[in-house]
């Protein structure tokens, strides 16, 4: 019996993949997934629709299509470049169209995500661990608006929200690049066709901060807490795997795992240090039969200069969230090994 219907927009993306997956394995529940471009494999209990979410009657048929919509969770994004300040209006508007289109009779929570750019992680060192309730920083920030809109929208409804705010998602995900294990692989699988050591090639201060990393499973399992539990309603949530890590700490035995000497710490500019690499990642998928892909398909090196440049404290504290009753952790060395055990099994990597 279905009692839950969940609209997922931005279904097929590194927040929500996860989550699709999770819900439709859950009794209950049903899952209708929105994306610009459906994906063509069936997955039981999931029905995907295409939407525009800039256009408003685009989301109304999708809604319409969907049926008696219960909950909805807003993991959708609009385009943006690492690290900048990203479009407010765009962002707010594609919300907006769609709580417009699930805002009926029958909707019981909407679920937003966010992320830790909340606290300005993208514009430099902020106070650490970081709370929810901390003071925000200048704007402009497209999940304060997106917030504001939704605690505007409550009042005097029948549903609730929540909001999730993980760190860098990470995930064995082989259809999108933008993902801190594949870009990781190919630089050790470079590294080691050139016959070098496995230097870090972020900030040198990246290389001794602590940090942290969120699991798409364990933020899958947060996100179906936070749809159904009292507790969370109206509330906004740190997700992280629960373990702050140094790379100082960390890369020794990423090296061991691809059987490189650990380097040292070489700061360099990823996004044009690896513009010629393309012909050595062919002599690479070549010798040990990888899945034929261009190297921008496994690892976009913006992503990655983003990613390791953090030279501060990168740390979210979670006990809101253990005390309102989600207590899932994960060793986070553990699943960047496993994730990368996977990319193999694939051919992604060798």
């Amino acid at each position: 019996m279905v009692d839950n219907i969940a609209v997922i927009a931005g279904a097929t993306g590194a927040a929500a993949s996860r989550l699709v997956e999770l819900l439709a394995e859950t009794p209950g529940w049903r899952v209708v997934g929105l994306c610009r471009r459906p994906p063509g494999t069936p997955r039981a209990n999931v029905r995907y629709l295409a939407a525009d979410l800039a256009d408003a009657a685009s989301c109304r048929r999708a809604v319409d299509e969907a049926g008696a919509v219960t909950h909805l969770v807003y993991a959708a994004r609009a385009a943006f470049a690492e690290g900048g300040v990203e479009d407010v209006p765009a962002n707010v508007a594609m919300l907006r169209n769609l709580l417009d289109a699930c805002d009926r009779p029958g909707l019981r929570h909407v679920h937003l995500l966010e992320g830790t750019k909340w606290y300005g992680l993208h514009l430099g060192p902020f106070a650490t661990p970081a709370r929810e309730d901390d003071p925000r920083h200048m704007p402009p920030n497209f999940y304060y608006d997106q917030q504001d809109l939704l605690t505007e929208r409550r009042t005097g409804k029948g549903w609730s929200w929540s909001a999730s705010r993980p760190n860098l998602i990470v995930d064995f995900a082989p259809g999108r690049a933008r993902n801190l294990v594949s870009t990781l692989g190919a630089w050790a699988a470079i590294c080691r066709e050139l016959g070098v050591p496995l230097d870090f090639p972020g900030r040198a201060g990246a290389y001794t901060a602590l940090t942290e990393l969120t699991d798409a499973r364990l933020l899958a399992r947060a996100i179906r807490w936070m749809l159904t539990d009292p507790r969370a309603a109206d509330r906004a949530f740190n997700v992280t795997n629960g373990d702050p890590f140094r790379w100082s700490r960390l890369w020794p035995r990423l090296a061991a795992y691809f059987g490189l000497p650990c380097g040292q710490v070489r700061p360099l500019r990823l996004a044009a240090w690896m513009a010629d690499k393309e012909a050595v990642w062919r002599r690479v998928s070549a010798r040990h039969g990888l899945v034929p892909r261009r190297l921008s398909e496994v690892a976009p090196w913006d992503f990655a200069d983003f990613a390791l440049g953090f030279d501060y404290d990168v740390i979210s504290s979670t006990t809101r969230a253990r005390e309102a009753g989600f207590h899932d952790v994960l060793d986070t060395e553990a699943m960047l090994l496993g994730h990368l055990d996977a990319y193999r099994e694939a051919r992604l990597l060798p």
